[in-house]
């Protein structure tokens, strides 16, 4: 199964959607001072906007494809993460006509959706053709270039705050924490996690705090230094211009692998048991930027992941909406 979203991004600001992945979201709300931590949209406004969107994933498939073992960085060794095989070919977003489609889709069913969109001369069609042999091109090598990337950040970025590359109890919201604790216990059940959690009208969407928002700031002030520095960064995924690969800055073994391991899991196993969320195996950490000259929107979409977590970081904003749709079942293709 999996959802469809949209980010929307008001007329005050930037909005901002989570790299959310299949079929289940978890929300993070509003929180002190205007900042809004949690599930989805979000960021934006008079100063730009940011969110942080760790993708969980269970079993064979990581959002975003890049399918590798690890990356150059502090750390211990790190672990095989992996790539869903339809990542290859379906979801590739056609910007002109704000559509997504398949590699796989027969000839004649794809020129009919297009036609619909205005995409009427054979020449039309087969620059089409072109950008999704490009894209699928460009997915395959996504693994190896990250690698290169990781590699310069590795040797030529400093960090202005290392501390904020290792999880710490202290970055996590006190509400998380005691939430986590109950999940962790031998009588946490269903009923009792719903209590402690905010359910969202979307179907098995909710909301709670995660981070604290002194974390937030220093993690903006990071991510800020490292866009001042000028060296390359990956796109988050083929809608978003604007963001960073969290992984490629080397947070992953120490901060993301720790909060899906020890934190998230606990939380999933209990709302998706079904649905994957009793082995999240592997996941895609990535902060997208959104502003009024960058990136407005993201365009409706479904998530290669079975469970997402959005996290707003935005400075001051207003007006970003994130909009969840129907669920829908998939078959697998063997």
């Amino acid at each position: 199964r999996s959802r469809v979203k949209q980010a929307l991004q008001g007329p005050g600001g930037g909005g901002g959607a989570g790299p959310a992945r299949g079929p289940l979201g978890l929300h993070l709300p509003p929180a002190m001072a205007g900042r809004n931590l949690g599930a989805g949209p979000e960021a934006g406004g008079a100063e730009p906007g940011r969110r942080l969107g760790p993708g969980m994933e269970t079993g064979p498939g990581m959002d975003g494809g890049l399918g590798v073992e690890g990356v150059p960085g502090p750390g211990p060794a790190r672990r095989r993460f992996y790539t869903c095989r339809c990542f290859y070919t379906d979801n590739i977003f056609l910007e002109e006509f704000r559509l997504h489609v398949s590699r796989a889709t027969p000839v004649q069913e794809l020129r009919a959706m297009l036609r619909n969109k205005g995409c009427k001369t054979e020449e039309q069609f087969e620059g089409v053709q072109a950008k999704i042999d490009g894209e699928v091109q460009r997915r395959r090598s996504l693994g190896r270039a990250s690698v290169e990337r990781a590699a310069i950040i590795s040797a030529r970025y400093k960090p202005l705050n290392p501390a904020v590359y290792v999880l710490q109890e202290s970055f996590l919201a006190p509400e998380f924490r005691a939430i986590v604790a109950y999940c962790r216990s031998e009588d946490a059940d269903f009923e009792g996690l719903l209590d402690r959690i905010q359910s969202l009208p979307a179907q098995r969407v909710y909301s709670l705090p995660v981070f604290t928002l002194d974390f937030c700031a220093q993690l903006l002030e990071e991510l800020d230094n490292f866009q001042r520095s000028g060296l390359p960064a990956g796109r988050p995924n083929t809608m978003n211009n604007h963001g960073v690969l969290l992984n490629e800055l080397g947070f992953d073994e120490r901060f993301v692998t720790t909060l899906r391991e020890d934190y998230l899991h606990p939380i999933t196993s209990i709302l998706y048991p079904d649905c994957g969320g009793l082995g999240l195996d592997s996941h895609k950490a990535f902060v997208v930027k959104y502003a009024t000259h960058q990136d407005r929107d993201l365009s409706f979409h479904y998530d290669n992941a079975e469970v997402t977590l959005n996290l707003s970081l935005g400075k001051d904003f207003s007006d970003g909406n994130l909009y969840f749709g129907d669920m829908r079942q998939v078959r697998l293709r063997s």
